[in-house]
């Protein structure tokens, strides 16, 4: 899916339901003559109507709201200068009135109708029977992911099956078993039909494919024979998770996989995208928000600084998921904040005499090293903050890191706003080492905790939020690895350790003696870190309690309690009011 081909043709639909089950029958002023069954009677008709159903997926990912949607209230991701959202990531006043699990709702009813829309206007439309198939499919593709994400976060919800054309007072809320059901068969008969590509991983993985079809369907196993108590699902899953891996190992290196410049999006591990492409673009200024995310803010480009969205930074905990000598840690984290210049005693944050002198993207530019550069920050792991290991790391390069900060990534770190102190924190710690706050304290501080920098787009190297070019991977083959293990580990089958050694193989670290469910946990964490479904992952593999008992400090001790019943989102009350066939009677427990 391609943002600039999401085609504006208001003319074009003749009706438009809001698919919460609310009986709002719209008809836009259609000032053609041409009617919505001819004009997607049309190849090109026809095509804009496959688009506009990729293209819903982007409201999904490239929310504002994309890091709440996956990963609020769960061991990983903390509060930075501006709070996590205090509903999902704490429990705290949970209510069906919250409007972010309402967007999300409505957003994934917005997309299943643009899908159904194919399968309704192709009949009239003017293409070969392989064409109008294969449309078809991609769109119930689409549909499917859009039911596993509702299942996964709702449980049971309203089963749209057909377009509505005239005006619908409602859907009756369908049972988790009958969606899950409707996402399988729906897979199965994709995978069936053969009308998509095999595989568009190396073409931009913006388009359906059967690789594509049965990773989701390997997923969807998964969460079912959870969800179901239904055993024979994870040999399922199993199954076809390995017919996608197909022998494969993780053979590209991880930084190289996620290279700033955009150079390893098409990899073959990347099996469906929400797909941009910089120079096609209609508009060059509308990206995605991505590189701005998981990072705090250190200043924007008045400063020379990327914007960073300052909300879901990691835990400490999460760090010490990254073992010694994982080369997925330097490649996720930016280590190294670079300035143009020595900062002098009137530097304020990455400004001096009103000037920027910060300078992020140079380390890109530089061949993706700071060696020769100035460093202004240094950010050094929790296994490597000792005072011999940061003197030996200001001996590589003395001339340009030897009035470097050192805010060490461990239990005692720094807590760095405002700069205009900096000179003092200097003289209180000569060695440059500053460890003032501890880190539950320090996570309210910009500074304390380095950027993410895995999705970095350093080909456009803007400043900005919003102007990142890089493709957002939705399936990835790492993720079959770690279904595999998880399937097989359920099942006792020894190929579970097998599938989780293989991930580790390429992070460069020695194989894992066992294998359990934390285990599986904590190497997903490394491998997906921020493009992952952490939330989803822990409400699944029942730990969500567990794990925010132990490591969310907004619930230490009180998960439990604060939780309760609420392992699932609640249906929105909007939802229920504007649905004749739901009643409050099938809101989910808790609420």
């Amino acid at each position: 899916m391609k943002p600039y081909k999401r085609l504006l043709y208001a003319m074009c639909m003749a009706t438009s339901i809001t698919l919460t089950g609310c009986d709002d029958f719209l008809t836009p002023d259609n000032k053609s003559s041409v009617t919505d069954i001819e004009y997607f009677a049309t190849a090109d008709g026809f095509q804009s109507l496959v688009n506009d159903a990729y293209g819903q997926l982007d409201a999904i990912f490239n929310s504002s709201d994309v890091t709440t949607y996956f990963n609020s209230g769960t061991d990983m991701y903390q509060d930075g200068r501006k709070d996590n959202d205090a509903a999902l990531h704490r429990w705290s006043n949970f209510t069906p009135e919250n409007g972010i699990v309402e967007d999300f709702y409505t957003t994934c009813y917005d997309g299943l109708r643009s899908c159904l829309a194919i399968q309704y206007y192709a009949p009239n439309a003017t293409v070969s029977d392989e064409i109008k198939q294969k449309a078809i499919d991609e769109g119930r593709f689409v549909e499917s992911l859009f039911y596993y994400l509702l299942v996964n976060n709702y449980g049971g919800v309203p089963l749209i099956t057909e377009y509505a054309s005239t005006a619908v007072k409602g859907y009756p809320r369908a049972t988790a078993e009958a969606v899950y059901n409707h996402i399988i068969n729906t897979l199965k008969d994709i995978i069936s039909n053969n009308k998509l590509v095999a595989s568009s991983a190396t073409k931009g993985g913006g388009e359906a494919s059967i690789e594509a079809a049965k990773a989701l369907l390997a997923k969807t196993y998964l969460s079912a024979a959870w969800d179901l108590n239904n055993n024979s699902y994870f040999t399922e899953a199993a199954k076809l998770a390995d017919e996608v891996i197909n022998g494969r190992s993780l053979t590209t290196e991880f930084a190289k996989l996620w290279a700033a410049d955009r150079s390893g999006d098409d990899d073959a591990e990347f099996i469906f995208d929400v797909e941009y492409d910089y120079e096609t673009a209609h508009d060059q200024n509308v990206g995605n928000r991505w590189q701005s995310l998981y990072s705090g803010y250190y200043g924007g480009s008045e400063e020379g600084m990327k914007n960073g969205d300052s909300r879901y930074i990691p835990y400490m905990h999460t760090l010490r998921y990254f073992e010694k000598g994982d080369k997925r840690y330097d490649a996720t984290f930016m280590k190294t904040l670079l300035v143009k210049k020595y900062w002098g005693d009137n530097a304020t944050g990455f400004k001096e005499d009103g000037k920027p002198i910060g300078d992020y993207f140079a380390f890109y530019s530089n061949g993706n090293t700071a060696q020769g550069k100035m460093v202004g920050v240094y950010y050094p792991a929790y296994w490597e903050c000792d005072e011999a290991s940061v003197a030996a790391w200001r001996n590589e390069d003395p001339t340009n890191r030897a009035h470097a900060f050192i805010i060490p990534q461990n239990e005692l770190t720094a807590g760095m706003e405002p700069m205009s102190n900096y000179t003092e924190d200097l003289k209180e710690y000569p060695n440059g080492i500053i460890t003032k706050y501890d880190f539950a304290t320090a996570q309210q501080w910009s500074w304390a905790v380095m950027p993410c920098r895995k999705f970095d787009d350093s080909a456009i190297a803007s400043y900005d939020a919003g102007k990142s070019f890089r493709d957002l991977h939705i399936i990835t083959l790492p993720e079959m690895f770690f279904v595999a293990a998880e399937a097989y580990y359920k099942l006792n089958d020894p190929k579970a350790l097998a599938r989780l050694n293989s991930v580790r193989k390429r992070a460069g670290l020695p194989d894992a003696p066992s294998v359990d469910l934390d285990v599986i946990l904590k190497e997903s964490a490394c491998e997906m870190y921020g493009n992952g479904y952490r939330r989803m992952d822990l409400r699944r593999m029942g730990k969500l309690i567990e794990y925010n008992n132990l490591y969310n400090p907004h619930l230490k001790g009180s998960a439990a309690t604060a939780i309760g019943e609420k392992l699932l989102w609640p249906i929105p009350q909007a939802a229920i009011d504007a649905n004749e066939q739901l009643t409050m009677e099938d809101q989910n427990p808790g609420y």
